[in-house]
């Protein structure tokens, strides 16, 4: 038919029904099917007369049929049509076609009639489907850069190994939606730094509270590893966990950790989480570096390069503080005041780099002598200092003896051997003076007592009790 026959006599409404871009359907009130157009016929896989007699219902999926009967057919009868209701009909070649359904009653003479319209919705599932996985990604990249945003906060925000470690643990739990995350730091052997760990260390190889066989790249584990890792599958299924993630954490070239991630289902590893891992890693490696760079320079200003013992900063205020503490808690403070005797002699008959060995044997003999708790300290020259908390006159003439015989041990190197002997004062700050003495005063008479000692023929032991 031409367009001027249409336009000049109309197109004969079978036409209309049949080529209408949408299928139609007209049932009874019971729900059979009185007539369908071609379009509907086809999206079915059907032919019309096929459908004519046969329920709606029947060409329905099982979960559009509960609907249909449960809720669309309720509204449809109460208010009289329904509009833009989702349904999926089932074709001829097991596929599901999903569609919007427009219906209205008709209260025709004969008795009540339901006309139907439906639309093909199945380009729009796949437009809504795009839709919402652009959203996810969308999403999903936001998440990942609220991740990366708070982790470079916490991370700059971080004062001490300790603190970076922590805020790797949990920016690695919140990017990956893992159940637990926990940081390891190399050294004798991997130890915990941030994170927790839900595994039972003993069901691991060598005891390791959480990595079993760490290697140089990202690496995972799960209970479904029984031939390759039976022991951290047995692990895993001990916590109820699924899988296990590790990390390296790569500086210069070199391993200095592990970042292990516990989940309690598969994790989700695409090439994003990917991603936001390895930039978490290499951000927290950075920070992990400065701060033990700083830790370093931090050691080098407050000790002694040669003995590696406290220096004389250090010393300041090690000793203000314990005389504060030892005021506060009224308990004894006591200073050793240690003088090599005749040290010159050594550089003099050997050499300075014979001085200098033995000044080290002597920083390990003092530090063996004494508690773990007491510092250690490189007054100058060949003088040492020894702060002992919560110490009297008895336990203090102790310490200071037990230095006396240490040092007087015969020392040898390559090609050499020494005996030195040491003049020790010692002054003890009793608690509850009735005068309280500064840290200077204190050195000044922890000195004098050590050259009471000199003058009594060197290799003594003189206490001053305040």
């Amino acid at each position: 038919m031409t367009a001027e026959e249409i336009t000049s006599e109309g197109l004969p409404a079978d036409a209309l029904y049949d080529r209408a871009p949408c299928g139609l359907v007209t049932l009874t009130e019971g729900g059979r099917i009185l007539r369908v157009n071609a379009t509907f016929a086809a999206w079915t896989g059907r032919a019309a007369d096929e459908l004519v007699g046969a329920a709606l219902t029947d060409l329905l999926e099982p979960g559009a049929r509960i609907f249909y009967e449960t809720r669309f057919l309720p509204v449809l009868h109460l208010q009289g049509e329904v509009r833009e209701v989702a349904l999926s009909f089932r074709t001829t070649h097991d596929d599901a076609l999903p569609v919007l359904v427009n219906a209205v009653v008709d209260e025709a003479e004969a008795g009540p009639l339901i006309h139907v319209a439906v639309f093909d919705a199945s380009r729009r599932q796949d437009y809504e489907r795009q839709l919402l996985a652009a959203r996810r990604i969308a999403e999903g990249s936001e998440a990942r850069t609220r991740v990366l945003q708070n982790a470079t906060t916490a991370f700059g925000e971080s004062d001490t190994v300790e603190m970076l470690a922590q805020a790797l643990a949990e920016s690695a739990q919140q990017g990956l939606g893992a159940m637990a995350a926990a940081v390891f730091l190399d050294g004798h052997e991997p130890h915990l730094v941030g994170g927790t760990v839900p595994l039972d260390a003993a069901l691991l190889p060598g005891g390791l509270p959480a990595l079993g066989p760490v290697g140089p790249a990202l690496a995972t584990w799960s209970v479904r590893d029984e031939l390759a890792h039976p022991d951290v599958a047995a692990a895993l299924r001990a916590a109820r966990l699924d899988s296990l993630l590790t990390a390296p954490l790569i500086h210069a070239g070199a391993s200095i950790g592990t970042l292990a991630c516990y989940f309690s289902r598969p994790p989700e590893l695409d090439e994003h989480a990917v991603e936001l891992l390895g930039s978490l890693c290499r951000q927290a490696t950075q920070t992990v570096a400065r701060l033990q760079l700083q830790a370093q320079l931090a050691a080098i200003a407050l000790h002694d390069p040669l003995t590696g013992l406290a220096n004389r900063v250090l010393l300041r205020s090690h000793i203000t503080a314990s005389v504060a503490s030892a005021i506060e808690r009224q308990e004894p403070l006591a200073l050793i005041f240690v003088d090599l005797d005749d040290f010159k002699s050594v550089n003099d008959e050997l050499d300075h780099t014979a001085g200098d060995t033995v000044l080290k044997l002597i920083a390990a003999r003092l530090v063996s002598a004494v508690r773990g708790d007491d510092l250690v300290c490189r007054y100058g020259g060949d003088e040492f200092i020894i702060v002992c908390q919560n110490t009297d006159h008895e336990r203090a003439s102790a310490i200071a003896e037990r230095i006396r015989v240490a040092i007087k041990q015969p020392l040898h190197d390559d090609g050499w051997q020494r005996v030195i002997t040491a003049s020790v004062g010692v002054t003890v700050h009793a608690a509850g003076p009735s005068r309280v003495l500064s840290g200077p005063e204190l050195l000044r008479v922890a000195d004098k007592a050590m050259y009471r000692s000199k003058d009594r023929g060197k290799d003594q032991v003189s206490v001053i009790t305040l």
